[in-house]
Protein backbone atom coordinates (compact mmCIF):
# COMPACT_ATOMS: atom_id res chain seq x y z
CA UNK A 1 0.00 0.00 0.00
CA UNK A 2 2.19 2.47 -1.29
CA UNK A 3 0.23 5.71 -1.03
CA UNK A 4 -0.55 5.08 2.76
CA UNK A 5 0.12 8.56 5.02
CA UNK A 6 2.65 9.87 7.72
CA UNK A 7 -0.61 9.58 10.12
CA UNK A 8 -1.62 5.89 9.16
CA UNK A 9 1.85 4.38 9.43
CA UNK A 10 2.16 5.80 12.98
CA UNK A 11 -1.31 4.83 13.85
CA UNK A 12 -0.30 1.54 12.85
CA UNK A 13 2.83 1.56 14.95
CA UNK A 14 0.55 2.80 17.73
CA UNK A 15 -1.77 -0.09 18.00
CA UNK A 16 1.59 -2.37 17.50
CA UNK A 17 2.94 -0.99 21.10
CA UNK A 18 -0.66 -1.10 22.29
CA UNK A 19 -0.93 -4.46 22.11
CA UNK A 20 2.82 -5.43 22.46
CA UNK A 21 2.32 -3.33 26.14
CA UNK A 22 -0.74 -5.14 27.06
CA UNK A 23 0.92 -8.29 26.71
CA UNK A 24 4.58 -7.26 27.92
CA UNK A 25 6.36 -8.27 31.01
CA UNK A 26 6.43 -6.10 33.32
CA UNK A 27 10.58 -5.12 33.13
CA UNK A 28 9.61 -4.30 28.86
CA UNK A 29 6.91 -1.92 29.43
CA UNK A 30 8.17 1.18 30.50
CA UNK A 31 10.34 0.67 27.04
CA UNK A 32 7.35 -0.01 25.26
CA UNK A 33 5.44 3.48 26.57
CA UNK A 34 8.34 5.54 26.13
CA UNK A 35 8.07 4.67 22.25
CA UNK A 36 4.17 5.04 22.39
CA UNK A 37 4.79 8.43 23.56
CA UNK A 38 6.81 9.41 21.04
CA UNK A 39 4.59 7.95 18.25
CA UNK A 40 1.82 9.79 20.10
CA UNK A 41 3.67 13.30 20.34
CA UNK A 42 4.20 12.63 16.55
CA UNK A 43 1.01 12.02 15.37
CA UNK A 44 -0.54 14.84 17.32
CA UNK A 45 2.06 17.44 15.49
CA UNK A 46 -0.15 16.00 12.21
CA UNK A 47 -2.63 18.17 11.51
CA UNK A 48 -5.98 16.80 11.80
CA UNK A 49 -8.04 15.11 8.87
CA UNK A 50 -11.71 16.30 8.15
CA UNK A 51 -11.97 17.84 11.71
CA UNK A 52 -11.28 14.77 13.66
CA UNK A 53 -9.16 14.42 16.40
CA UNK A 54 -6.45 11.60 16.22
CA UNK A 55 -8.52 10.61 19.51
CA UNK A 56 -11.57 9.97 18.07
CA UNK A 57 -10.06 8.30 14.52
CA UNK A 58 -8.29 5.91 17.94
CA UNK A 59 -11.60 5.55 19.26
CA UNK A 60 -13.28 4.20 16.05
CA UNK A 61 -9.91 1.88 15.18
CA UNK A 62 -10.69 0.22 18.66
CA UNK A 63 -14.30 -0.01 18.30
CA UNK A 64 -14.06 -1.67 15.16
CA UNK A 65 -11.90 -4.14 16.44
CA UNK A 66 -13.71 -5.02 19.30
CA UNK A 67 -16.98 -5.67 17.03
CA UNK A 68 -14.48 -7.44 14.91
CA UNK A 69 -13.44 -9.69 18.16
CA UNK A 70 -17.03 -10.46 19.68
CA UNK A 71 -18.32 -11.24 16.31
CA UNK A 72 -15.44 -13.91 15.79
Amino acid sequence: MADRTRRDRLEEIRDQLTDAMAQADVAVKAQIAGQLRQVLREIDEIPVDGGRSARERFADRVAAADAASSSA
